[in-house]
């Protein structure tokens, strides 16, 4: 957990608490501070620092509409919820008449207790999409694993995915997934590929889905993130239906935000895979190439629109697929495609995709990693 404890601004508000309790008291009492006093709150509730707060002259003149408010950056405010944890000192200025200014501190305590779920969500709405579930990675959370992943939102599959009935997970993939590969540090999900042994495999890496915690039909779906490149490398964002209602994997569809091929870091894919259950299947694809001097290895921004009977594919905001055409047999238009999806983040080692490529051992003196810094959800809400 991220405590934020501003002690330069307590020391300073202890500064002032001083200063007016020496002060004299025509001075100290020069103007009146109302409903400025300490208040504990929790993380995500609503609150306006000027809410209920008003200042009076000592002739009962109102210089409220000076008030400044010095402080507010800490709490994290976003559409007004507060999303930092911690202690934080606000400081109230106002000049009286007379151009002499008068302060007041005030502690606003922030708690985890009764959390609303979206709070930190950056960028609320996007046109007429309201945000509906987030993860910033902030570190904060009631119920964090030991590297600081929020099972609030995430869980793993782990293991070669023999556990899910998909031996290398369906693709003849190399690595042993793993929850130790994935952590929470500096304001990213990172997810890091190993070399080394383990469960029979010659690689680690992890897996993170939302089949436990989330899932949604329609919206836009987006993360930003940066991806490593070298050989071998099979990274991706991507959506698997909560319930197969039309059978097994693909009669009830798969939809890829991105995935892309370590070896060609100007490129990524969008793909829906959809039809009926394996090897009846089939899918549509299309590859975004980088424009020149950015790569997959830049942050970029992976989305998706999805509404009944279309989906759109988005690179930082760049139209590069749209599909309106796809089936699953015994069922009609728009199946698979109506039903709710969860998320899913992997960094998978060689598999079918790329022709079962192995990293080169040397890929692994530095450290391959997959960072994430959000990942977003959100909905047209409904009229």
């Amino acid at each position: 957990m991220k405590t934020y404890l501003f002690v330069i601004m307590i020391i300073l508000s202890m500064s002032l608490y001083a200063c007016e309790t020496s002060s004299p008291a025509d001075v100290r009492d020069a103007v009146i501070f109302n409903g400025v006093g300490d208040v504990t709150l929790a993380q995500g509730q609503q609150f306006d620092p000027l809410e209920g707060v008003s200042v009076f002259d000592v002739e009962g003149r109102d210089l409220t509409e000076g008030l400044e408010v010095e402080g507010t950056e800490h709490l994290g405010l976003d559409n007004g919820r507060l999303t930092n944890v911690g202690t934080f000192i606000l400081l109230y200025r106002v000049e009286d008449r007379e151009a002499t200014m008068h302060e007041r501190g005030r502690a606003i305590t922030v708690t985890l207790d009764g959390a609303d779920p979206l709070a930190g969500c950056g960028q609320p709405v996007i046109g007429d999409y309201v945000i509906t579930w987030c993860d910033e990675f902030t570190g904060i959370g009631a119920h964090l694993n030991a590297q600081g992943v929020d099972l609030d939102k995430w869980a793993f599959q782990t293991g070669t995915g023999s556990a899910f009935g998909l031996t290398g997970w369906g693709n003849n993939e190399a690595q042993y997934y793993r929850e130790e590969n994935a952590r929470v540090e500096n304001g990213r999900l990172i997810i890091e590929a190993r070399r080394e042994n383990h469960g029979g495999q010659a690689y680690t890496s992890a897996r993170l889905w939302t089949k436990p915690t989330f899932y949604q039909r329609y919206g836009r779906f987006e993360a930003r993130i940066r991806l490593p490149i070298g050989e071998g490398l099979w990274p991706a964002f991507w959506m698997m239906p909560q319930y197969d209602v039309y059978g097994t994997w693909a009669a009830s569809g798969e939809i890829d935000i991105m995935e892309a091929r370590g070896r060609t870091p100007n490129q990524s894919i969008a793909a829906l895979h959809f039809g009926g259950m394996w090897p009846h299947n089939t899918h549509t694809h299309a590859t975004y190439q980088f424009p020149s001097g950015s790569s997959i290895q830049d942050f970029n921004v992976y989305a998706i629109e999805w509404e009944e009977g279309e989906i759109r594919w988005y690179v930082n905001d760049h139209l590069i697929k749209r599909s309106t055409q796809w089936h699953t047999d015994g069922h009609a238009f728009p199946a698979p495609f109506d039903q709710e999806f969860y998320l899913l983040l992997n960094l998978a080692i060689g598999g079918t995709f790329d022709g079962g490529r192995l990293p080169p051992n040397s890929l692994f003196d530095q450290p391959v990693i997959m960072e994430i810094d959000y990942v977003r959800v959100y909905q047209i809400p409904e009229s």
